[in-house]
């Protein structure tokens, strides 16, 4: 072991203290200048964090304007899908079709969706006649007067007070919405109007406004001039720009100032909306204006904020700085005075190692396995009593001396690699599970070791404490459990071999003696002695009885020990099989209840459960007629299934006997069977770690068995 020597003297803490103070002024002032620079640069980082955020601000309210309108376009799109896909949509589909679209809730802003049909001057007649007739008697296209082209309101949805004041409005009749017309007609695409008044407006609230327009043809038309002639109508919808800008900035934008133009220019003419009486300037501490292209019409953006986007958190963070900044010199200088006292207790903390030290041996002594403390080149520091013991060796000659030399000859130099790459970065680790470890005694005899190595740090560097166990007992344990489990797979596998053999064999010599009652049966036909064609009849049965009680013998035998195929089971399907797979006599019948899932699981194994449960119920119940109930709940990691019957019942003092081999509660005679169909269920459910259950007071039976929910590589999960 190391150690490190005491300083032969200490300074006294008075002449320490002011020979600190008089060299602290330098450090106090170099520090104040480096807070003042960094208060600086943390004051310009959150003017450009900042502008950074309300540019981000910006992005995302013209994103949202965008797709805001891209929806709406979509409203628009479904309403021309509803045309194209009817022969004559009429006023109530429409209506419908608006008041499924919610757009109160989902498209705020918009004032109204509606459908306005093409007219010429030829067809304008008609058309008045064919609204009036539907029960509109004073409808009329309006403003009166002969156009080349009409585009009258028709339909227009929610049809309110407000939108009843456009039913009949030319929108031809006015330039600008002639003109979005025109566009959307030549273009086929959604096109939205310059800045209008709506003619829903009132002289109170009156808000600018624009129109959307989605062009309706007859038949497909992919040029401009077979879209100008094959229009008949357009679906579109008229904004309140205040309600729609509200609906899509609400509170998620209340740090920005918005202004809205038509056109490139900025002026009040062109000005459709502003989120604030005070328009957005250049002077404002933010500032950004740019056009945006919004569905074939030009938008001018004017966006700025008074506000820094700085959060008060992010404000007050520079009035820490400098709190934290002098409390930091002021925790500096106190640290320096205290330096003087801290060598002092570093030479108390240096006895207290070399104490420590001791206390280390001792506990290394006491130890029961054989310890080693090797250095960095893998020489023996320190041994113990028990690791002389051990190997055999005196403690004389072992310290100082390679830790090699307590391996075998073969393993010394690949062991010292080992070492060499263990100290490139060492850790706590055990290597029992390595079956490749051997210790070499004095004597040269072989002992099978465990090896534990923890790093341990001293001053002058790092030591390896090698903890060693023998094992060759263990081992030889080990070698001789491996052994007895190989022979129990042997003995397993002849035992199906034997199970397999003896119920073909047995099975041979009963075939042949049912044959033989089938010949008497036949040559003793014309017998009338009754106890002739009655003793025949308990020869066949017995006949039969040994069959089934032999395959039961085999599958109980083979449960647990016979791997099968997990698959995809639909338990409801599987139920319904079962139940007609037992062949139930009429008057029975099936009922399930709960949830019945489909999961991964052994289907044979759930199969053979199910299918005797249900025998058996039939089989036992004293009417004939009945109803079996099989119902299904999850529980934990496991599906539990009901099996109910309405028989006779099962007395609590025949609970625990049911399950075991070759035990049935009626004569063999009056009910056929082997005996083992509920020994099968019990055996079968409890290999995969399931319960089974009877539950029946009364008449009726209960039988409720569990079932794990997976099942990987034959283990339950």
């Amino acid at each position: 072991m190391y150690k490190d020597g005491f300083p032969e003297s200490f300074d006294s803490p008075k002449k320490n203290y002011f020979r600190v103070l008089s060299s602290s002024w330098l450090m106090v002032l170099a520090m104040l200048f480096f807070m003042g620079i960094s208060w600086y640069a943390l004051e310009e980082y959150f003017r450009d964090r900042g502008e950074e955020r309300f540019n981000n601000s910006v992005q995302e309210l013209i994103e949202a304007v965008n797709h805001r309108m891209v929806a709406y376009e979509q409203v628009l799109r479904g309403g021309i899908g509803l045309f194209l896909s009817s022969n004559g949509v009429t006023r109530q589909e429409w209506q419908i079709y608006i008041t499924n679209a919610h757009l109160g809730e989902y498209y705020p802003g918009i004032q109204g969706i509606g459908y306005a049909e093409l007219l010429t001057p030829v067809t304008l007649g008609e058309h008045v006649k064919q609204i009036q007739a539907e029960g509109f008697n004073e409808y009329k296209v309006y403003p009166e007067g002969e156009r080349e082209l009409y585009c009258a309101i028709n339909y227009l949805e929610p049809f309110d007070w407000r939108n009843q004041r456009a039913f009949g409005f030319d929108m031809c009749s006015e330039p600008i919405r002639r003109a979005a017309i025109s566009s959307a007609i030549v273009s086929g695409m959604p096109t939205i109007s310059g800045k209008v008044t709506l003619v829903q407006e009132t002289s109170d609230d009156t808000q600018s406004g624009f129109l959307m327009y989605l062009p309706l043809y007859r038949g497909l038309a992919t040029t401009e001039a077979e879209r100008k002639q094959q229009a008949i109508g357009l679906v579109y919808a008229a904004f309140r720009m205040n309600d729609l800008m509200q609906g899509i900035m609400g509170n998620r934008f209340s740090g920005l100032k918005l202004a809205i133009y038509d056109g490139e220019t900025a002026n009040s003419a062109n000005l459709m909306f502003s989120s604030s009486k005070k328009l957005p300037s250049t002077q404002d501490i933010f500032y950004k204006s740019q056009t945006e292209m919004i569905e074939g019409q030009t938008w001018r953006l004017d966006i700025s904020s008074q506000s820094r986007f700085i959060s008060s958190s992010e404000q007050a963070q520079s009035i820490w700085l400098q709190v934290i900044g002098c409390g930091f010199v002021l925790a500096l200088f106190y640290s320096v005075i205290v330096m003087a006292r801290n060598r002092y207790q570093e030479s108390m903390l240096t006895a207290e190692l070399i104490a420590n030290e001791k206390r280390f041996r001792l506990v290394i002594e006491a130890s029961p396995s054989a310890l080693f403390m090797v250095d960095k080149s893998g020489v023996i520091t320190l041994v113990n009593t028990h690791a002389e013991r051990l190997f055999g060796y005196a403690r004389d000659e072992l310290l100082g001396r390679s830790i090699n030399m307590l391996l075998p000859e073969v393993l010394r130099n690949a062991h010292q690699q080992h070492m060499s790459n263990y100290l490139v970065q060492p850790i706590a680790k055990n290597m029992s599970m390595r079956d490749d470890l051997f210790g070499c005694c004095k004597d040269g005899t072989r002992l099978a070791i465990e090896v534990g190595l923890t790093p341990i740090h001293f001053s002058n560097g790092v030591s390896i404490l090698a903890t060693i166990n023998n094992v060759s007992e263990r081992k030889r344990i080990e070698i001789q459990r491996a052994e007895h489990t190989k022979e129990l797979e042997r003995i397993n596998q002849e035992l199906d071999r034997f199970a397999y053999i003896a119920s073909h064999d047995l099975k041979s010599p009963l075939r042949g003696i049912e044959q033989l009652t089938s010949w008497l049966s036949e040559d003793l036909a014309d017998n009338t002695n009754e106890n002739v064609q009655k003793y025949l009849g308990l020869i066949q049965s017995r006949i039969h009885r040994m069959v089934l009680l032999l395959d039961g013998l085999l599958m109980f035998s083979r449960i647990g020990r016979v791997d099968t195929e997990i698959v995809e089971v639909n338990t409801q399907q599987l139920m319904e099989d079962m139940f007609a797979l037992v062949a139930p006599p009429e008057g029975f019948e099936l009922v399930l209840e709960g949830s019945f899932p489909q999961f991964k699981t052994v289907k044979t194994l759930l199969e053979l459960v199910v299918r005797n449960l249900m025998s058996n119920a039939i089989k036992h119940h004293d009417k004939g007629q009945g109803v079996i109930r099989v119902q299904c709940e999850q529980r934990n990691e496991q599906y539990w299934f009901s099996v109910i019957d309405d028989g006779p019942g099962i007395s609590n003092a025949y609970h625990g006997k049911v399950f075991e081999m070759f035990q049935t509660l009626r004569p063999r005679d009056e009910v056929e069977g082997s005996g083992l169909g509920l020994s099968l269920v019990k055996k079968t459910v409890e290999s995969l770690g399931g319960q089974v259950q009877l539950k029946s007071e009364g008449r009726g039976c209960c039988f409720q068995f569990s079932w794990p929910m997976r099942i990987i590589d034959k283990e339950v999960l």
